[in-house]
């Protein structure tokens, strides 16, 4: 179950971080596909400006590696219990320049394999969105990810939570992961750092006959800056950990602005 320990609110100005939210043009549109990039280089498309379109993310060249904060790694590995103002100007200095909901969450990660009954892309997104009818198969983000908690939000509509790492659990590091199941199995809950980006879609039309359970999917994105040995160590474990989360307001497709409370309001 997903928590939602603390929150607050944020402007970041004059950010030196090598982390950016990018935007580029499709089709006709000038402004279409929504990205994360670290050092210029595109590391996530987090999808389009379309809330009518179904929801995707896809691992790019760019998502190569942890960006940390120069301090407060101690405090992190031993987990934060609050939104410790110190610690949170600290971990600013690597998010970029706009207004965010700081947000302290405890979540039970759980790995997802691709194309796997627990793949969003493969069960609740074909349930609502049908199969791409170019390809014809399950979308493909290219990279494992984790899920959280889904939650019921408003009749007929649902949160699905994402956790969705800069690299995949195949680069990590052994003896760092050999800490965190030690730290993990005497009950730490250590703290990861991630940017975060709600995505309300709902289809038009849908393809089945019938209308479906949820028609409107509330998709919240956390992309990991600094945290992977952690997640996959608690995932692994069935255990808990905290992500200290920047839900970036300004990137958000929202339906109404009031829409990140009633989500604060569920979670």
């Amino acid at each position: 179950m997903t928590r939602l320990q603390g929150q607050d609110d944020i402007e970041i100005q004059n950010s030196q971080t090598i982390v950016s939210f990018d935007k580029k043009g499709g089709g006709n549109w000038e402004v279409w596909h929504r990205l994360i990039s670290i050092e210029g280089k595109p590391a996530y498309e987090i999808g389009n400006i379309c809330g009518t379109c179904s929801f995707y993310f896809e691992r790019l060249e760019g998502a190569n590696q942890s960006v940390q904060p120069k301090e407060t790694i101690e405090q992190l590995n031993e987990g934060l219990k609050s939104l410790e103002k110190e610690v949170v100007k600290s971990v600013s200095t690597i998010i970029p320049n706009g207004k965010y909901k700081i947000l302290l969450l405890t979540i039970y990660p759980k790995l997802v394999e691709l194309g796997k009954e627990n793949d969003y892309f493969t069960k609740e997104q074909i349930e609502l969105w049908g199969l791409d009818s170019f390809y014809g198969i399950p979308y493909n983000p290219k990279v494992p990810y984790y899920r959280g908690t889904d939650q019921n939000i408003k009749e007929n509509e649902k949160v699905f939570e994402f956790i969705i790492p800069m690299f995949p659990q195949t680069w990590l590091d052994k003896t760092r992961l050999e800490y965190y199941d030690n730290e993990i199995s005497k009950g730490t809950i250590p703290t990861a750092i991630c940017l975060t980006v709600l995505d309300i879609k709902a289809p038009a039309v849908w393809n089945n006959e019938e209308q479906p359970e949820f028609v409107g999917h509330w998709c919240l994105a956390h992309y990991i800056l600094d945290g992977h040995h952690k997640l996959y160590a608690a995932a692994k474990a069935d255990k808990p950990i905290n992500l200290l989360s920047f839900l970036a307001i300004d990137e958000c497709i929202l339906e109404t602005d009031s829409d990140i409370k009633t989500l604060l309001d569920t979670i």
